[in-house]
């Protein structure tokens, strides 16, 4: 398995981050590309089986990045779900090398509300996410297209309306602390969220709400019991946990 490798590492604001949008420079092996087609079919069969949802949507997969005094400079390619899906089951994918991985962009957030509690989602598996809990994001598509840092943030702030009930206004800071490339070989922009409500008031809210099909319950842990948490769920979890603990 891939080990993590952190890319990026700061404190980083919307005007810190400047995007670019080009075509995808990932390379081509056109032995793993001939087997993807087989893969889809073979992963539309299981999720139709089990009731799972599952399209073939676009998404952005990060081509380039640079850091440099605090600020932050990404390209981003595009490229469709089933390719980013099926890339990493065709064996001897990873052996390829970097320049051949799928390097496709999703958020991440540790949200911390006004009680000092920290949150997480219990997943129904009506999804393809292989986790049964997980961080509030999602992957990082184009509509609404990215076209700036302002834009990665939107992205995340759409899940978690989508996911938890967290409106624009609850939030009270929010930044890009990590981009790191996961054991998956996608591309995390993990964030620190602080939000200006409880945890008892955003429960509350969350109960009265018609849940997401993904999404069947929040998590809510103590600041003790949360890195303890993410360390026990899978290596990516845990490679976080080392980065905000230290």
């Amino acid at each position: 398995m891939y080990q993590p490798k952190t890319l990026a590492h700061g404190n980083f604001s919307p005007e810190d981050i400047t995007v670019t949008v080009s075509p995808s420079n990932r390379k081509i092996d056109p032995n793993t590309e001939s087997k993807i087609d087989i893969f889809w079919e073979e992963k539309v069969k299981k999720a139709k089986a089990n009731d799972q949802l599952l399209y073939n949507g676009l998404s952005y997969r990060l081509n380039a990045f640079a850091e440099k005094d605090g600020k932050l400079s990404l390209d981003f390619g595009i490229f469709d779900f089933k390719t980013r899906e099926c890339l990493p089951e065709v064996p001897g994918y990873e052996e390829l090398g970097e320049d051949y991985f799928r390097k496709g962009c999703f958020t991440s957030a540790t949200v911390k509300t006004s009680d000092d509690k920290y949150l997480l989602v219990e997943l129904t598996g009506k999804s393809m996410n292989r986790n049964q809990v997980d961080f509030l994001g999602g992957i990082m598509e184009t509509e609404p297209p990215i076209k700036n840092g302002q834009d990665i943030f939107v992205s995340l702030y759409q899940e978690l309306e989508e996911e938890a009930f967290i409106h624009r206004g609850d939030i009270q800071e929010a930044k890009l602390k990590l981009l790191f490339l996961n054991s998956r070989t996608n591309a995390c922009f993990y964030f620190e969220v602080a939000l200006a409500l409880s945890s008892k008031d955003l429960q509350k809210r969350f109960d009265q709400q018609t849940k997401e099909v993904d999404i069947r319950s929040l998590k809510i842990y103590s600041w003790e019991d949360y890195i303890p948490q993410l360390k026990q769920l899978n290596e990516n979890k845990k490679f976080i946990a080392e980065s905000i603990s230290k």
